[in-house]
């Protein structure tokens, strides 16, 4: 170890941290390259996430998420309480693509709502409420998952009415345990 750039009139606690920072020097990886996530090694992610204030991390995604999840961060950030910034962060954690729907029901008798079963004669929307619409069959954990992204990244002034996705991953069938682990639609 070289000498120590801590003056004589050092504490204890000083010299432990110093001690406990030396070895980041020694580190291998250049920093250029721990700092980008492409080629950022994958023990490091969590850490490269933490440093670019990700908003919703998990350990379980698969390697390709978490590097796109990492890339999305500063573009996100720069749009964050915005329909797009929403869009980017769940295709980002390997949602998809998804569709907000704002104003639901507020629509004029006028012949341009076609009458397919799309749309029914509710109530319209609060102006803060919006709808999404998932291009993915999702579990129920992660569509607790997406809810979070979507409260990190959605203007606090509006509020989530219905999560749904058009595809589930399962049918019933008899084959798939009701225990609250999958979804059948709606969340």
């Amino acid at each position: 170890m070289t000498a120590s750039l801590l003056p004589p009139a050092r504490t204890a606690t000083e010299e432990a941290l110093e001690q406990a920072t030396a070895r980041v020097g020694g580190t291998d990886v250049p920093v250029d390259r721990v700092m980008r996530p492409e080629t950022c090694p994958e023990a490091l992610l969590p850490w490269l996430a933490w440093a670019l204030s990700v908003d919703v991390w998990d350990a379980a995604w698969s390697e390709d998420a978490k590097r796109r999840s990492i890339a999305e961060a500063i573009p996100l950030h720069r749009t964050k309480g915005t329909v797009s910034s929403v869009r980017r962060a769940l295709r980002g954690a390997g949602y998809g693509e998804a569709t907000l729907i704002e104003n639901q029901a507020a629509r004029t008798h006028d012949g341009t709502l076609a009458r397919d079963g799309a749309a029914n004669r509710e109530r319209a929307d609060h102006w803060a409420e919006y709808r999404l619409v998932l291009s993915r069959p999702v579990t129920i954990r992660q569509a607790a998952q997406a809810r979070a992204i979507i409260a990190a990244t959605a203007p606090a002034r509006c509020h989530l009415k219905l999560m749904d996705f058009t595809e589930v991953a399962h049918l019933r069938n008899g084959t798939i345990l009701r225990d609250g682990a999958n979804a059948y639609g709606a969340a």
